[in-house]
């Protein structure tokens, strides 16, 4: 299907959603203003997570970022993430009606949340709906209420995201300003939604442009609503601010005088000093973030911070090793300042763990949306329907990969090596 075409969809399912809307209760009221703060976010060991949504959630099961950030917070811990995103869903389910009705689209939603018995549900809705303006509010949190009275019968934990505001690409793409107005109020319905059930709010809204930091130098979207995966990359850290998990800082302070280290986010063993040389052994407490993408621009940064500095080095230069592999090198005034450590063994194993997510989701979504439904399991089942009792035969592979995750989650101990190099 061509891209325009996609589009094309997207925007009649965003017309049904209107008109399916108006239908739900017209006097729907909200007037509480939000009060509570969020609360720090916590996954434990056994905790099924589903994430639940429109286009924004399906294509991060394509890039991973979230899910890798979330699983090495967590590390090791047997913690199941599904992703239910829905490319143009709403909270009414109509994209996911397929060839039926509203009903039976928000049927087959409740059918699969039912069979995941999910722990915790991480919920993104409204972006779609904002296309009704101000006059489609009250319907759209009907809506959303009929979907959470479903989801509460699992008990899981509910957590909101808010839509992303629609990015400006410039002239002669639409100016977003107007729109951008409708789509904070129903982020406002949705904050207070959240804020009556007592449930954690992730706003991300107003999270990108001027507040972005490090501001981007290259847009976050590739059409002004769907994040790229540079965009992915750098929502990331925002996503765990406001989970309330703390910023990731790594740091590690070398004294060659003093013969000491002091390290943050790592716990530092088997120091040696020597003359022009220094060795160690760190285990961190968790993996960076994975590497940035490739369509990232030049020295592209989420703000996470990884720097060694040494103190007191003999004039010279230095390179520094993690497991045999040169990271960094600088001279020994360099080094006293600080330097940032942007690759090495562990950001490459943050990588892998990505790459193993990416191949996890690929499975169950063959999984749970076969390509030729249809035939297995909708109304020509009668020609291929015999077949559709090959679709469990995911669920050992998806497990597979799953034990693969949890593994490549877990920090390995690296040796250090910081040497003086002859200069050249």
């Amino acid at each position: 299907m061509s891209k325009r075409l996609r589009r094309f969809c997207c925007s009649l399912v965003s017309l049904a959603a209107i008109l399916h809307g108006a239908a739900l209760a017209q006097t729907y009221k909200f007037n509480a203003a939000p009060t509570k703060e969020p609360q720090p976010f916590a996954l434990t060991d056994g905790d099924r997570v589903v994430l639940l949504g429109g286009t924004m959630i399906e294509r991060e099961a394509s890039y991973g970022y979230w899910e890798a950030a979330l699983t090495s917070r967590f590390a090791g811990r047997n913690i199941q993430f599904r992703n239910l995103g829905w490319s143009g869903d709403n909270v009414f389910g109509e994209a996911r009606a397929r060839f039926g009705s509203v009903a039976d689209g928000f049927a087959h939603l409740k059918e699969h949340i039912e069979t995941l018995k999910p722990t915790v549900i991480l919920v993104n809705y409204g972006a779609n709906e904002s296309f009704a303006g101000q006059g489609g509010l009250s319907s759209f949190l009907a809506g959303y209420e009929a979907l959470l009275a479903m989801l509460d019968e699992s008990k899981a934990r509910v957590v909101f995201i808010t839509p992303l505001a629609l990015e400006d690409l410039g002239r002669p793409l639409p100016d977003p300003a107007a729109h951008n107005k409708d789509l904070k109020i129903y982020c406002d319905g949705i904050a207070r939604l959240a804020d009556r059930r007592n449930d954690l709010l992730v706003k991300l809204y107003d999270a990108f442009g001027p507040k972005l930091n490090p501001p981007s130098s290259v847009p976050l979207t590739d059409n002004g609503m769907h994040l790229t995966a540079y965009g992915y990359w750098r929502s990331t850290p925002v996503i765990e601010e406001r989970l309330g998990l703390s910023p990731r800082r790594w740091q590690i302070e070398l004294d060659a005088r003093d013969q000491n280290i002091a390290a943050r986010g790592t716990t530092i063993s088997h120091a040696r000093f020597a003359p022009n040389k220094i060795t160690f052994a760190a285990l961190d407490e968790q993996l960076p973030l994975a590497q940035a993408p490739a369509d990232s621009p030049p020295a592209a940064s989420t703000g996470e911070s990884r720097i060694v500095t040494a103190l007191d080095l003999a004039p010279g230069k230095y390179a520094l090793k993690i497991a045999g592999k040169i990271v960094a090198t600088g001279t020994a005034t360099e080094w006293a300042a600080g330097i940032k450590i942007a690759g090495g063994p562990d950001v490459d194993q943050a990588e892998q763990l990505r790459k193993m997510i990416l191949a996890k989701n690929l499975l169950y979504f063959h999984r749970w949306r076969p390509q030729n439904e249809t035939y297995l399991l909708g109304f020509r089942k009668h020609e291929q329907g015999q077949n559709a009792v090959e679709i469990p035969q995911f669920d050992p592979l998806v497990a597979a990969k799953e034990a693969t995750i949890r593994e490549l989650s877990i920090p390995v101990e690296r040796e250090y090596e910081l040497t003086k190099v002859e200069l050249k």
